[in-house]
């Protein structure tokens, strides 16, 4: 059976037609004016998806490629002409030293030379401030800080735990019985007066002018592994250390800080920081340090560890544990030796060769020196790194830093005491700043000027500037002595004069002797510092080629995906052109047909 075709519906058939013409039209005009295949997502939305997803990817490798790689580059290669520029006056202040070694030189020629390597060693801590942006480039996390104090700031004043080790303990030529020159009263020298040299023992430390009298603060500390003792974790994550049975648990609160109790009744928290907060039951015999490592270390007081040096005291145990009990590394025996705080300026050949009673260990203030008697030598040795972390701490005072120090918690953990009432504590751990380069990829941007040099280069020509004064001074007397042996009006005291004559002259000898073995030393000296240095650039410049391959990577990745984009989303104007064409010349036609159409009637189909 057929159906009835009407003229509505033709009309409206027609109709139909003619609009869906008109929007293909309309479609093409879009594309012609944004040669984009959609213009909204329900156009197509296969072709919508794909095109967010290599938005998304393209956005990712532009962050990466057009901001985080040149800001990296460019925090990498101010960082290289800082540490290159280092590297050039240390290799000028190591060719000074060869010079000064010369045994030819004159003193006064050492000194010209001690004074270009003092000017030199300045230069080296001022470009340890050079800075990117605003921000300090070798100064780790502390962006805003400089590495050493811009100016004398004689308020400062720092708590000090600098980390030593057995490399750090040297030995030293001391000149005693000194000779003092008296013209109005020359007297005769006997032998036991006369100025000789003798070797002691020392670590020099980070800083000189220490303060005199807080020795209710200073503390020397060495650790050995705690013989005997051992840790069990038990199932609820409490560890047990045998054989004394302390006891040690740690959980998470819900505010992110973790509580750690301690034989069952000594409580602490640690906030999220890393700051631990002593709860009920602290009685002094147990301490909480939160690592660098996010790990807990224990320390508990025991005076049960027999080993150590006799007239150590306050000996302790610490264990290393993780936040879930299990115990990391060797169980530590800590001994706490006793240091007298001394000066030279009452007694100098005192301070640096008399020990008394059990003080082994001795600390002259003006010139930052740990003197060493025998048995303490033997002791700290004998010792050698434990859990990774060198095994001798000297805590110390320290107010006043001039221009050119180091700022203390650039490398050592240390509290600030300047504002007394708001004690700020500083904990020395890795501070590699990283940046996101490519997709699940990082780069370390910065290089910490405790990686790159210490204090060592100052503290040596401080050391090279005393012994001169010294040379210098007893070339002066000498001078001095000759010419009065010369005068007929001390011809009544040559006897005397000869005498200190002799003194004199042995005195120079030593101390000229004393200023080659520095500038010797100084050449082996600066040619490690510049060993470190140079061991740091190549470093930097190793992820500079990382970056440069990266950066070569992500270029092709930004070709490649803006190209699938285009792909996606772009229309080329020729083909629009073309099917526009081909949809007009279809909207034309049907508007002819539907306009032949509409001038038929029903009797023409009678």
């Amino acid at each position: 059976m057929g159906i009835r075709v009407t003229n509505s519906m033709v009309t409206k058939n027609a109709m139909t037609n003619i609009n869906f013409n008109k929007t293909s039209l309309s479609t093409l005009n879009t594309q012609m004016t944004t040669q984009k295949k959609i213009a909204r997502p329900s156009d197509d939305p296969v072709v919508a998806i794909r095109a967010l997803r290599l938005r998304n990817n393209l956005n990712q490798i532009d962050q990466y490629y057009e901001r985080n790689i040149p800001d990296a580059d460019n925090w990498l290669e101010l960082t290289n002409d800082a540490l290159n520029n280092i590297a050039g006056v240390m290799q000028t202040m190591y060719g000074k030293c060869e010079q000064g070694a010369n045994g030819e030189n004159t003193t006064e020629e050492r000194k010209i030379i001690l004074t270009e390597l003092q000017n030199l060693s300045k230069q080296i801590y001022a470009e340890a401030n050079a800075d990117y942006a605003g921000r300090t480039l070798l100064s780790g996390y502390y962006t805003d800080k400089d590495v050493v104090f811009p100016a004398n700031n004689e308020d400062a004043h720092y708590r000090i735990s600098e980390t030593l080790s057995v490399s750090d303990i040297s030995k030293m030529t001391y000149i005693t019985n000194k000779f003092e020159f008296d013209a109005a009263n020359p007297q005769i020298q006997n032998a036991s007066t006369m100025p000789a040299d003798c070797e002691i023992n020392r670590i020099r430390l980070a800083y000189d002018s220490l303060d005199y009298n807080a020795t209710a603060n200073m503390k020397l500390e060495y650790r050995k592994v705690a013989t005997g003792y051992s840790s069990t974790k038990g199932a609820d994550g409490t560890a047990t250390i045998s054989p004394e049975g302390y006891t040690i648990k740690t959980t998470s609160n819900e505010d992110g800080t973790k509580q750690v109790v301690v034989n069952g009744n000594q409580t602490f928290t640690i906030d999220k920081t890393g700051r631990v907060i002593a709860g009920a039951g602290n009685n002094g015999s147990v301490s909480i340090k939160y690592n660098s490592n996010g790990n807990i270390e224990t320390t508990i007081a025991d005076t049960n560890i027999s080993e150590g040096l006799n007239g150590a005291s306050n000996k302790s145990i610490t264990i290393e544990t993780t936040v879930a009990g299990r115990q990391v590394g060797d169980i530590v025996a800590t001994y706490e030796m006793g240091v007298a705080m001394t000066s030279k300026a009452t007694n100098e050949d005192e301070a640096y060769t008399i020990f008394s009673g059990n003080n082994h260990v001795k600390c002259i203030a003006e010139t930052g020196e740990l003197i060493l008697d025998d048995t303490a030598l033997k002791e700290l040795e004998s010792l050698t790194n434990i859990n990774g972390k060198e095994p001798i701490t000297f805590t110390y005072d320290k107010t006043g830093f001039e221009r050119y120090e180091l700022v203390p918690e650039q490398y050592f953990d240390c509290i600030d005491l300047t504002d007394p009432a708001n004690p700020v504590t500083h904990v020395k751990q890795s501070a590699d700043i990283q940046y996101a380069i490519s997709f699940n990829q990082e780069l370390k941007v910065n290089t910490e000027a405790s990686d790159a040099f210490n204090h060592d280069i100052n503290r040596d020509v401080e050391e090279l500037m005393e012994m001169i004064s010294v040379s210098l001074e007893a070339d002066e007397t000498v001078s001095k002595i000759e010419s009065m042996l010369e005068d007929s009006k001390y011809s009544n005291q040559k006897t005397e004069l000869e005498t200190m004559l002799d003194a004199a002259k042995r005195q120079r000898d030593i101390a000229n002797e004393k200023v080659r073995n520095a500038y010797s030393q100084g050449v082996g000296n600066f040619q490690a510092y510049l060993e470190r240095i140079n061991t740091q650039i190549t470093d930097v410049g190793s992820r500079q080629n990382r970056l440069a391959i990266v950066e070569t990577r992500m270029e092709e990745q930004q070709a490649n995906f803006e190209e699938l984009k285009s792909k996606n989303e772009d229309k080329d104007i020729e083909d629009i052109m073309i099917e526009y064409q081909s949809a007009y010349t279809a909207y034309q036609a049907s508007l002819s047909a539907t306009a032949k159409l509409a001038q038929n009637t029903l009797l023409n189909f009678i």
